[in-house]
């Protein structure tokens, strides 16, 4: 058996599910399952949104299989929550034998899966989806019932030359994350922006960010009758960003991968994004070989 572990926000857990497929696709004689439980501990974001946006039910692991996999048990409470503690109930050389994190396509698909096996990653190499875009676009397609209220503004863009702005702060000021994740200052989007107006005739930025109060005055450098602050997609709405940024004609993206999904999910056919160098603190994000990517 093979358990991957699904956590974090709406763009990671898109990731993981392409992995997910992949490890189904490369192991069709294994039983492929989920571990969710993190959800069931943990409110940040707005919790596992695959199903309710694109009803994608995945296999579910028990409690039991999860700790036979990982060596670890989920431990329930009252209100049936997941706790983040674990009893550990084999050694560490168990674990360290069963438990991988972050594995490369290729060793993903030369694993030995003879014993049980727990994953944990993001996955969010181009590898793992680069040449099946055209299938995943539509298994990550959003309704049009669910978005009929960003109709305002999903015309808006669509009548202009559109580019999407993603600034990513929230969590990225967290105590826990700011030493982790590269907080994306103004020369970057300077010269993203610059990039666009070489590449549109008269763009039209629309800016999306988790901090309205900060791009309201931090980018006053773009005249107000170019540039629009998308607002009101907060909470469980917030995925609504993802999809208006995926109308665009153009993204700047953050180091995120929700505004990655919201470029990714747009059509190719004349699309031109920019992403960031910087990513996690120390490292460089990868150098794309996507048509129209261009890394500043």
């Amino acid at each position: 058996m093979i358990i991957q572990q699904f956590n974090s926000g709406l763009g990671n857990q898109m990731f993981q599910y392409v992995f997910f497929r992949l490890l189904k696709k490369h192991h069709p004689e294994v039983k492929v399952k989920a571990d969710l439980t993190w959800f069931s501990w943990n409110d940040v974001h707005q919790g596992y949104e695959l199903e309710k946006l694109f009803g994608i039910k995945l296999p579910e692991a028990t409690p039991l299989e999860i700790a036979m996999t990982s060596g670890q048990f989920p431990l329930t409470v009252t209100g049936g929550r997941y706790i983040n503690r674990a009893l550990r109930i084999f050694d560490q050389k168990y674990i360290e034998d069963h438990c991988r994190d972050e594995i490369s396509l290729q060793e993903m698909i030369s694993l030995d899966t003879t014993g049980n096996i727990y994953l944990t990653g993001f996955y969010i190499s181009e590898k793992y989806y680069r040449d099946e875009l055209d299938e995943i676009r539509g298994i990550f397609s959003f309704s049009d019932e669910d978005t009929a209220s960003s109709s305002v503004m999903l015309h808006n863009i669509e009548a202009a030359e559109s580019v999407s702005v993603h600034v990513r702060r929230g969590d990225y000021l967290d105590p826990i994350y700011k030493d982790k994740f590269d907080l994306l200052g103004e020369e970057y989007y300077r010269a993203a922006v610059a990039r666009m107006r070489e590449i549109f005739d008269k763009p039209h930025f629309f800016i999306f960010s988790d901090d309205k109060e900060f791009i309201a005055e931090a980018f006053d450098w773009i005249p107000p009758e170019e540039r629009t602050v998308v607002s009101g997609n907060t909470g469980v709405d917030s995925w609504k960003d993802m999809y208006l940024m995926s109308r665009c004609k153009g993204n700047i993206l953050a180091n995120s991968t929700f505004s990655t999904w919201g470029a990714l999910l747009g059509e190719p056919d004349g699309r031109h994004v920019v992403y960031p160098k910087a990513y996690i603190s120390g490292t460089d994000s990868e150098i794309k070989t996507i048509d129209g990517w261009e890394r500043l």
